[in-house]
């Protein structure tokens, strides 16, 4: 086991041994945010035949070239319908928009460059073939490539999909998640508080951001500060789940106790404590191939190891190719005066203008136990080591949630 290692060595390692947990076909709007497995084609040309972009009427380019003509208007085509009659020069079919021209027909005049009368039009503009018609395969050819494999497909991608009469989708499989938390200390909320008990916090905050990224958990429980009973229910859990997420019980302290619980299990310990504040005490495990991250207790260092860590495993058994952290660029509108002698990562809230981001620190108290941080945050603000502090102004990076 690795330890007191980079978050990028953290990073690598779960790389190397987290896997997508299968495919499954699920019907299109069940699609809807999961990740493609494979890439989808057009069965269809789009649009499907010649149809009309305009209200006006089918006509022969050519009968327009001659300056004012009356043409005798001999049918009409709507939307949804084809039109039976074939023209010819010298007549004209009404037709609405995305009504497929009739037979004999290459341009579409304007309802407005026209004057009807006595079933007839009289021509005021000229048109060029082709104009005011939307061809076969304009939009979209048969057989060209409509979503790339690994995409996670949003509305656009389903409409896309939709138009060429795709009903079902193959995608990776969701995981399944559960979640353990531990300690003596630790009580939930319909339970009275008694002398140095602590409400649950960390089960609702990491419950709550799993449901918010729409994940499915399978399981949850807590234990009290027993490496055995530890053990026993992380094995239970990953007998429903994909994924197990527990917290407490991963620094150095007496009742610090997971590495023991993993131990017990005869579970492999991957890599334990990241060089990052908040959050190094986590340790990540395996056991059946299968991934346990135990994050800290405090609920800070727990969000912030669940953001970098958790997150990006779970979108890499959701489908996605390689973990990684997207990190961008944003403006800092207030100041951090600490030094940073290891990595740091404080809460921020980011917006965007016409200048582009700008990021607000929102953690204003420091401490892994400041949970009133979270509040109204929206992105992680990273500093690297050795950091003498950020002032107003300065371009910091940022990973959003």
């Amino acid at each position: 086991m690795k330890s007191f290692i980079s978050l990028e060595e953290g990073i690598d390692i779960l790389n190397k041994n987290v896997k997508s947990i299968g495919i499954e076909e699920v019907s299109l709007l069940a699609g809807i945010g999961r990740v493609l497995s494979e890439d989808v084609f057009s069965k269809i040309d789009n649009p499907p035949f010649n149809k009309s972009a305009m209200d006006g009427y089918a006509v022969v380019y050519s009968d327009t070239e001659e300056g004012k003509k009356s043409l005798k208007v001999i049918d009409e085509v709507f939307a949804g319908s084809v039109c039976k009659s074939e023209i010819k020069k010298g007549t004209a079919v009404k037709i609405m928009t995305g009504a497929p021209i009739p037979i004999g027909a290459d341009a579409v005049i304007k309802q407005e460059d026209v004057t009807f009368k006595d079933g007839f039009i009289e021509v005021n503009k000229t048109v060029n073939a082709e104009e005011n018609i939307c061809l076969k395969g304009e939009d979209i050819k048969e057989g060209s490539l409509l979503v790339k494999r690994n995409k996670r497909l949003d509305y656009a991608d389903i409409g896309i999909l939709a138009s060429s009469g795709i009903t079902s989708v193959n995608v990776y499989k969701k995981p399944k998640i559960a979640f353990i938390s531990t300690g003596d200390e630790v009580l939930d909320i319909d339970k009275d508080l008694k002398g140095g008990k602590i409400y649950n916090s960390n089960k609702y905050t990491i419950l709550g951001r799993l449901m918010e990224l729409g994940y499915e958990v399978s399981y949850v429980d807590h234990e009290n500060d027993s490496f055995t009973g530890i053990g026993d229910k992380i094995k239970r859990a990953l007998e429903v789940a994909d994924l197990v997420i527990t917290t407490g019980g991963a620094s150095v302290g007496e009742k610090d106790l997971i590495k023991e619980a993993i131990g017990y299990i005869g579970g492999e310990k991957l890599f334990w404590k990241i060089n990052i504040k908040p959050g190094s005490a986590m340790l990540c495990s395996k056991y059946n191939d299968k991934i346990i991250l135990s994050l800290s207790g405090n609920p800070t260092a727990a969000l912030t190891t669940f953001e970098l860590i958790a997150k990006t495993t779970l979108e890499k058994l959701s489908g996605k190719e390689e973990l990684e952290i997207n990190r961008e660029k944003a403006i800092l509108i207030n100041e951090f005066k600490k030094k940073s002698p290891s990595r740091r990562f404080l809460r921020g809230k980011v917006k965007s203008d016409a200048n582009g981001q700008k990021v607000e620190i929102t953690q204003v108290k420091s401490g892994n136990g400041i949970l009133s941080s979270t509040l109204n945050s929206n992105c992680l603000i990273e500093l690297e080591a050795g950091n003498e502090g950020v002032k107003k102004g300065d371009i910091v990076t940022i990973i959003k949630f």
